[in-house]
Order: C-alpha cells, then sequence, then structure tokens
C-alpha cells in the first residue's frame, strides 16, 4: 500500500485534486468492496480538511477586516 500524504501540509487545490483522484479510484471497486469503503473514508476526511482550510482562511477570521 503505497504512502498518503497528510492533508494539513496540502493546499485546498491539492487536496481538492486529491479528492478527484480517490473518487476515480473508488469507481474502479465494486460497490460492497472493502478497498471502495476505505477511499470513500479517505474522501471524507479529505473534504473535512479542505472544508477547515477554507473557513480558516475566510476573511471573517482574518484581523483587522
Amino acid at each position: 500500500m503505497r504512502r498518503i500524504p497528510k492533508a494539513i501540509y496540502l493546499s485546498v487545490d491539492e487536496i481538492d485534486a486529491r479528492i478527484v483522484e480517490r473518487t476515480v479510484e473508488a469507481h474502479k471497486h465494486p460497490a460492497d468492496s472493502k478497498e471502495r469503503q476505505t477511499i470513500l473514508k479517505e474522501i471524507a476526511q479529505l473534504r473535512m480538511h479542505a472544508d477547515a482550510k477554507r473557513w480558516i482562511d475566510s476573511p471573517g477570521l482574518k484581523p483587522g477586516r
């Protein structure tokens, strides 16, 4: 199994690209397979990381705005 880069070090665009890659990979596996479920779990985690990064970068959280 290959090592997955930590999402916290990736930019939002890089995380979004990773989500697309993993979604394509998930569709290559049968719907009820353990591999697909593992990939879908990773996709959900990546989406949460991307949403958190977008929220942190939002203008309302920047000082002086």
